[in-house]
């Protein structure tokens, strides 16, 4: 069976890119991968900046369930840590990914150069052809 990865972080090009592979692969079996990224200092002082990124994290794979469940569809969701581009790269080879579908930060011009774009990473260095929802 072909098995599809979608990474998503919580965007909505992320929830078109899995809408996308469940159109586009209609038998295949579609991993969703979170991969946390600690960005933001959580308001409650109890909680670490790691568990917040790890919960929002938890929470996108949930979104992606949901989806999931109103297309009639089963997902298996992953959860893991690290540089985004590097960590999707590590999943497809760890888990033998034929292709990728992902959404497109929309980021162009300068600010690709300087911030950089998970999506042109993988597209670059994928082992596997890449799928760009805009």
């Amino acid at each position: 069976m072909t098995r599809i990865l979608v990474p998503v972080d919580g965007s909505t090009g992320a929830e078109q890119a899995l809408e996308e592979a469940f159109e586009l692969f209609p038998d295949a079996d579609i991993r969703v991968l979170h991969v946390i990224q600690v960005t933001r200092i959580p308001s409650d002082p109890e909680t670490t900046p790691y568990e917040y990124a790890k919960e929002k994290g938890d929470g996108f794979l949930e979104d992606a369930e949901t989806i999931a469940a109103e297309h009639d569809r089963d997902i298996e969701t992953a959860l893991t840590e690290g540089n985004a581009g590097r960590a999707i790269r590590k999943y497809i080879n760890a888990h033998d990914i034929d292709h990728v579908v992902m959404g497109s930060t929309g980021r162009s011009g300068v600010s690709r150069l300087l911030l950089g774009s998970v999506a042109e990473t993988v597209t670059r260095r994928s082992p596997v052809s890449v799928t760009i929802v805009r």
